[in-house]
């Protein structure tokens, strides 16, 4: 082994090495990604260069070996960042100095231009396209400030149906990608819910709770029927 860092503090772990092996003992890295991990008991990211030797490669030629592969994983590694980059800032309408590439986490994100007619669902559909194209990378396309979509139940029912729950979902994505911390919600109530909430409360209570499964808070807000959006919560002066 030639290189080995090792991050301890990324989640998850980051572990970069360059090793010289001949061709015959070349392993698969995502084998020896797995088998750290379960030696570790934590998620690994690894990045692992192999030299390959040919049968007999005396000192002289395996330095040399090393620097050709070395200098050609440097060259594909920038290029496929260069490469993602430009596919994210096509989808996103920005310029590819806009994207931001995190190499040790595999994260790139993007602010989108805004789009004639988009809503934040379409940007939504635009992250999941980028992160299709990019591999083993995370994309975040951060939308622009808009309206949530509208949340709507049918007559009679406090039960999120998959276009209501889908626009609950929307909802909390856009409000991490814009740092928001807390959605006000229609019909919530202040601290503890009744013993019998009303039908305005228990929407209220189901949005919440699956704000919540997704990293989202909730407070309250004036109920507003079976039909409304969710806003982001007003942060207090200081």
């Amino acid at each position: 082994m030639t290189q080995l860092d090792i991050d301890f503090t990324a989640r998850p772990i980051v572990v970069r090495a360059v090793v010289i092996t001949p061709r015959r003992s070349m392993q698969k890295t995502r084998a020896i990604q797995a088998a750290l991990a379960q030696q570790l008991a934590r998620p690994v990211r690894l990045n692992l260069d192999q030299i390959l030797l040919g049968a007999g490669a005396d000192a002289l030629a395996a330095q040399r070996e090393e620097l050709r592969q070395a200098g050609e994983a440097t060259n594909t590694a920038a290029q496929h960042v260069t490469d993602l980059a430009n596919s994210i800032a096509l989808i996103t309408g920005v310029a590819p100095d806009a994207v931001t590439i995190d190499r040790d986490h595999h994260r790139a994100i993007a602010p989108a231009a805004p789009l004639p007619g988009a809503t934040v669902a379409t940007y939504r559909m635009l992250e999941r396209r980028a992160a299709q194209q990019s591999e083993d990378w995370d994309v975040a396309i951060v939308p622009p400030q808009g309206p949530l979509p509208e949340i709507v139940f049918a007559d009679g029912s406090d039960t999120l149906d998959a276009d209501a729950g889908d626009a609950v979902a929307t909802s909390a994505w856009a409000a991490r990608r814009w740092n928001v911390s807390t959605l006000a919600v229609p019909g919530l109530p202040a601290g503890a819910p009744p013993a019998n909430p009303n039908l305005d409360t228990r929407r209220a209570l189901s949005i919440a709770a699956a704000l919540r499964q997704q990293g989202v808070a909730a407070t309250p807000a004036p109920a507003a029927g079976r039909r409304f959006a969710l806003t982001p919560a007003a942060t207090p002066a200081p």
